[in-house]
């Protein structure tokens, strides 16, 4: 997420708005469904995307996208 300039904050502020992007989820996914989550942070009105795949006990968090800027990720090269 440092490559993208998103903290944690932003994105449970995002899974706490819950603003579900079905055309973007996979509900029939193996291992269980994926929810694509959108929002603006209201710290700095980053437009991002959170995937998240619910389990028994907690939301796993499996991406997290800026929908309008495509970072350089130097680790990622």
């Amino acid at each position: 997420m440092e490559c993208r300039n998103i903290t944690q904050k932003e994105v449970k502020e995002i899974v706490r708005k819950a603003n579900v992007n079905y055309n973007k989820s996979d509900l029939q996914a193996s291992g269980g469904a994926k929810y694509a989550l959108e929002g603006y942070t209201s710290k700095d009105r980053q437009h991002i995307r959170v995937i998240v795949a619910p389990r028994k006990k907690h939301l796993s968090i499996v991406t997290v996208i800026d929908l309008d800027k495509d970072w350089e990720c130097p680790s990622c090269r």
